[in-house]
């Protein structure tokens, strides 16, 4: 019966170069990946993550057709060509099959396993596979895009082949309309055109100039106060009603202290702490620097502001870090800082609160922070805690929109040592 057709029917023709587009695309996306700018490279996995599933469903039906719908007659040749071509198409399938499952288990043994919404929408559950099939199918992953690099190359071969023989073999994949030549060859051209800009676009679509967010050298050295890793962002946040501290003056008996500038010295700590599924999350920012004008004995003319680089944070996993970088949560191509003033700063207890602002992701809102303080002389060390609730900023948008998943409350803790200028 599949002798009795001369052309793939128009399911088999549709598939055939929809997955060829989209494998050509996936590639070229896939190879991009890694030097994508941090602003987009989370939104880049997560759109390959939905074109691998589409081309895993494809790709089955694509399998389908070609078991069960008649097709037309194999090609007379030589025997090691036959056997070529033969290997060829179903190492593809193969690849195309293989490829997608490959990367869906990779996702599914993750040490953070991330949601996926396929296309923004469906959502994709994890395997119930176990953690130790994590590094092979790494290193499947890897190798299904070369493989597939060197099948396409040899698919194209052969059929580019038999056109300049002009059997025309390629016009049974072709619709009728362009199944005979000229026109045929006019398709044949657009064909490759297309794929080349499949591959191209998968290359290039999420390549954009990444907005930097603070970098290194608009920080001044002497305010920067990177994270001392020495001193993990675990430490317990300050009480809500700090434990006594020395006496804020260098000494009961002198003059009043005007209020005078102080510079951050580096070695500070700037995290923050929630929980993600039950799953303690312990965060940093790595670059930050503050411009703090203060005496404790005039405290109406004493201000902070404090500006931080949100592209630098850092929880310990750089999936996780990307998608804190993304227009779910911080948004840094939008909004690169997170900035908090205060010019109203009270006396609490045997500490302080400063009752500022935050700038965050587009959103301003009010946020007290509690310090302690200890000033000997000219050098100052200061500790304090705040709690920022995230959904009033916009922060965690759908899918991390769920208090029960990812608190609204998150704890912000700090700190650091300064000098008087």
């Amino acid at each position: 019966m599949a002798g009795l057709r001369t052309r793939y029917s128009g399911v088999a023709i549709l598939l055939h170069w929809a997955l060829a587009l989209l494998l050509l695309f996936q590639l070229g996306l896939g190879w991009a990946l890694e030097d994508l700018p941090s602003s987009t490279r989370f939104a880049a996995f997560q759109f390959h993550k939905s074109v691998g599933i589409l081309i895993l469903a494809l790709s089955l039906a694509r399998l389908l057709v070609r078991l069960f719908v008649p097709r037309p007659a194999a090609v007379e040749g030589a025997p090691a060509l036959k056997l070529l071509a033969g290997a060829v198409h179903w190492l593809l399938y193969g690849v195309m099959i293989v490829g997608p499952i490959t990367g869906w288990i990779l996702i599914s043994t993750a040490r953070v396993k991330l949601p996926t919404l396929l296309f923004g929408v469906v959502p994709l559950p994890h395997l119930p596979v176990g953690r130790a099939l994590h590094e092979p199918a790494e290193a499947i992953h890897s190798l299904v895009g070369l493989l597939l690099a060197g099948l396409f190359v040899l698919h194209v071969a052969g059929a580019l082949r038999h056109h300049l023989l002009r059997d025309d073999l390629i016009g049974r994949m072709m619709p009728a309309a362009i199944a005979r030549r000229p026109a045929l060859s006019v398709g044949v051209a657009v064909a490759l055109v297309a794929c080349i800009g499949a591959f191209l676009a998968g290359r290039l679509s999420y390549v954009r100039a990444d907005t930097p967010a603070a970098p290194a050298a608009d920080v001044p050295a002497e305010a920067s106060a990177p994270i001392n890793e020495t001193a993990p962002a675990t430490e317990p946040a300050a009480p809500a009603s700090p434990a006594p501290s020395p006496s804020p003056s260098a000494s009961p008996t002198t003059a009043a202290m005007p209020v005078r500038s102080w510079k951050v010295a580096p070695g500070g700590t700037l995290g923050f702490r929630t929980v993600y599924s039950g799953e303690a999350i312990n965060g940093r920012f790595a670059r930050w620097t503050a411009d703090i004008q203060f005496s404790p004995d005039d405290l109406a003319r004493s201000k902070i502001a404090v500006d931080i680089d949100l592209a630098s944070v850092s929880s310990g996993d750089a999936e996780r870090d990307d998608t804190l970088k993304g227009e779910d949560f911080f948004g840094v191509a939008a909004h690169p800082k997170a900035r908090f003033t205060a010019t109203r700063i009270r006396k609490q207890g045997s500490g302080y609160v400063a009752d500022g602002t935050l700038a965050l992701a587009g959103a301003s809102k009010p946020v007290p922070v509690a310090f302690t303080l200890k000033i000997d002389g000219d050098h100052a060390q200061a500790s304090g805690t705040a709690t920022v609730r995230r959904l009033a900023f916009g922060v965690g948008k759908g899918q991390w929109s769920d208090p029960t998943t990812i608190p609204d409350g998150t704890t912000v803790t700090f700190r650091f040592a300064a000098d008087a200028r």
